[in-house]
């Protein structure tokens, strides 16, 4: 068997077209453009290959969402917490939270002090707005508390104590439930003015009222915070436990 010369292929070629032209005309269910085809449901190439990229981006996104949850230690307890409020000045907090971190630079954005009684809700909203900010805005949030941040330090586990260090936004509980060390001190310092310096937003959560939390971090923090426009939300009242 020989090879077909230049005319037998364009003899085929239009017998080809002359058939797909005597095909039916199907309109593509997703953007309508015609198609000559015997299938009346159909999806064009263009759309397609839309769908295919479309699919791809979900499957990136679901991918790096699971990853910033993973990475974002968050307790078992608050897993589900929902960004949602239950009182007046959760509801104050959550409307600064989603104005104050909305923004397209997180350089933009200030720390936030949520400050104040015991069970009023600080470290459940805390977490919400967490789960929040990597659900929606795939943001590299990560939660801990001063005494497991700087437990990591003491247990020279450095390199994941550098990733809180730098993380997109970082929250930390119960700051000043404890009397530091000096080493402690030293790196904690040490941390914050890290993320002072690199415009990282922090998000402080205590039991201590203002002035106590004030002198718990000294005087240059202290200064550095309130340049960096601290917002400040005072949680009052009895505890919603129970």
């Amino acid at each position: 068997m020989g090879f077909k010369n230049s005319s037998e292929i364009s003899e085929q070629f239009s017998q080809i077209f002359e058939t797909i032209k005597k095909l039916p005309q199907h309109p593509c269910r997703r953007c309508g453009t015609l198609q000559r085809t015997y299938e009346s449901d159909i999806i064009c190439y263009s759309c397609q290959e839309e769908e295919e990229r479309a699919c791809a981006e979900r499957r990136r996104k679901a991918c790096q969402i699971e990853t910033l949850l993973r990475l974002s230690n968050i307790p078992k307890r608050y897993k589900n917490a929902i960004f949602k409020p239950k009182t007046a000045i959760q509801e104050q907090t959550i409307d600064y939270l989603k104005q104050n971190f909305n923004k397209k630079l997180l350089t933009e954005s200030s720390d936030t002090l949520l400050f104040g009684s015991i069970g009023t809700g600080k470290t459940y909203l805390g977490c919400a707005f967490a789960l929040e900010a990597i659900k929606t805005r795939q943001i590299g949030v990560r939660y801990i508390t001063e005494y497991a941040l700087l437990s990591l330090y003491f247990e020279k586990e450095y390199e994941t104590f550098k990733k809180f260090k730098s993380c997109d936004i970082l929250i930390i509980d119960e700051i000043g439930k404890r009397i530091l060390a000096e080493w402690q001190r030293v790196q904690l310092e040490e941390l914050l003015s890290h993320r002072y310096n690199e415009m990282l937003p922090t998000i402080y959560i205590t039991n201590l009222e203002q002035k106590a939390f004030k002198d718990f971090l000294g005087s240059r923090l202290a200064d550095r915070l309130r340049e960096n426009h601290l917002e400040r939300f005072a949680f009052d009242g009895e505890s919603l436990r129970g």
